[in-house]
């Protein structure tokens, strides 16, 4: 059986790795030889859209015949940047953004997991601010502990990312529905 190359579509915005050409040939010299264990050699390429051209190039020629031992998973949140060449000879699968309960829950056992105290409403702002990606939430969840020590709170969180609560916007629509001026003055005022 040949082997496989996955195009894997994922919806975070994460930080861009370049690859230099050197790395890609060294890759690609250690392709040839079989596993030490299992089946399979699996090569994971995240961010494969910031190759460079000659990068591209060089990884080519293993992507149209790929030994039968190899399989070669190209993740990206940008496909248009992988040249034709390299897509028309890859399986695609675009992956969905997670649910913000499932990144809740991860957080939640990662914060239990490193002893990290927290505000339940703190997880789900780092949830719904990941929109989707966990990688994101991970991210935030690291500068979070960064910024605030052991203890997340939703006061921190809300500091930290700039933003202001659901409850003040709520606060807002409620004063603009009554017609009270001086009250959307505070409240604009607050944010």
């Amino acid at each position: 059986r040949d082997g496989i190359i996955v195009v894997v579509r994922v919806h975070a915005v994460g930080r861009a790795i370049s690859v230099r050409v050197e790395d890609t040939k060294e890759l690609l010299d250690n392709v040839q030889y079989l596993p030490s264990q299992g089946h399979y050699k699996i090569y994971l390429i995240d961010e494969v859209h910031m190759l460079s051209g000659h990068s591209f190039n060089a990884l080519l020629k293993t992507l149209e015949e790929p030994p039968a031992h190899v399989i070669f998973l190209l993740a990206t949140t940008d496909p248009q940047k992988i040249p034709v060449t390299v897509l028309s000879r890859c399986l695609q699968f675009t992956l969905k953004p997670l649910m913000i309960n499932e990144i809740l829950g991860y957080l939640e056992t990662v914060s239990k997991g490193e002893n990290i105290t927290f505000e339940l409403p703190a997880l789900e702002l780092l949830a719904k601010a990941a929109k989707g990606s966990l990688r994101d939430s991970l991210s935030l969840f690291d500068q979070a502990i960064a910024y605030s020590g052991s203890n997340i709170s939703f006061k921190m969180l809300l500091e930290m990312l700039g933003t202001v609560g659901d409850e003040l916007i709520y606060d807002l629509f409620r004063a603009i529905s009554s017609d009270n001026g001086e009250q959307i003055f505070d409240i604009c005022q607050a944010m």
